[in-house]
């Protein structure tokens, strides 16, 4: 059956349409959040849907926007759920950042924005990085003025999620990028981040875009967190996809995943085990943000494959 939108769930295709639709991908990108697990518990069987997918052969790769949580802890809790999972897997923004300043040889100060674990694989790829101030600053201008003006040479200003942000921060990001020659670069632009089903937080895309209308620049010149189409290159690139067409991009959030999965030729499948709600993918009518397909888990991915029972979310 067809939603009003017109895309259809994978679980009524007709066996036809289940084989083509089987048959014309050979890797998948998939979010995590919301995906595989919420901000607590895991997705019912969403680790089954996955299994399945390796067992017809498919490549998988998890392309999230969450630095946050450390890669370490990351696979910790794939583990957790009964996956193994390899670090190469996994790529968020601090390490597509990190890619793409390597592949154009910058050297020199990068003025960062995010959280610690961020900022230690910046450390850790070698990068030499400014953060700050963290301390309160005293209702004075002359006060601000002490942390946020230096004669520093900063090359880059990255902004992703950072749990303590702050007007000094930008106000210091800011002055940095008065210089022509300094990038702009940013990690997750999330305006919503998905906390639970169905229920979303403020993201950093709102103060992302901020930073990039008070210095001029285009943010979505340099992302390198989903939808940007940065990143899509930056992993057709690294993984030597020939064919984009032949991907399938399994996320939860419209604009950032379904979003992402269309500017970069992909095939999509919304999951409405997260921040997306049904009533939202059903009023969703832009193009460039609907899927080609939907689910309520990946969980019917197990099913669709292997003829799983239907599992509830």
């Amino acid at each position: 059956m067809e939603e009003g939108n017109g895309v259809k769930h994978i679980l009524e295709l007709s066996e036809d349409e289940r084989r083509n639709f089987v048959d014309s991908f050979d890797r998948v990108f998939s979010d995590i959040d919301g995906v595989l697990w919420t901000l607590k518990d895991p997705v019912p069987r969403a680790a089954e849907g996955y299994a399945a997918l390796e067992r017809r052969g498919k490549q998988l790769t998890y392309v999230t926007n969450n630095s946050v949580l450390a890669e370490e802890q990351c696979l910790k809790r794939f583990a957790k759920i009964g996956m193994k999972v390899q670090p190469e897997q996994i790529w968020h923004p601090a390490k597509s950042i990190a890619a793409y300043l390597s592949g154009i040889k910058l050297e020199g100060l990068i003025y960062v924005i995010a959280s610690q674990p961020f900022k230690e694989v910046m450390r850790e790829a070698g990068f030499h990085i400014l953060d700050g101030p963290n301390e309160s600053i005293e209702g004075s201008f002359a006060s601000l003025a002490e942390h946020i003006f230096d004669r520093q040479e900063v090359r880059a200003v990255v902004i992703d999620v950072d749990f303590n942000l702050s007007y000094p921060k930008l106000a210091r990001a800011h002055q940095y990028l008065r210089h022509p020659d300094c990038l702009l670069i940013g990690g997750a632009t999330d305006i919503l981040l998905p906390v639970a089903k169905d229920v979303n937080i403020l993201g950093p895309g709102a103060f992302a875009s901020m930073l990039a209308d008070a210095s001029g620049r285009p943010l979505e010149a340099i992302t390198l967190g989903k939808p940007g189409r940065q990143l899509g290159d930056l992993l057709i690139g690294h993984l030597k996809i020939e064919q984009p067409s032949r991907v399938l991009m399994i996320g939860d959030m419209l604009a950032q995943d379904i979003g992402f999965g269309r500017q970069c030729g992909f095939q999509t499948l919304l999951v409405l085990s997260g921040g997306c709600t049904r009533a939202e993918f059903l009023g969703e009518k832009d193009p460039a943000r609907l899927p080609d397909f939907y689910a309520d888990s990946v969980a019917d991915v197990a099913q669709l494959l292997d003829g799983a029972p239907r599992a509830h979310v």
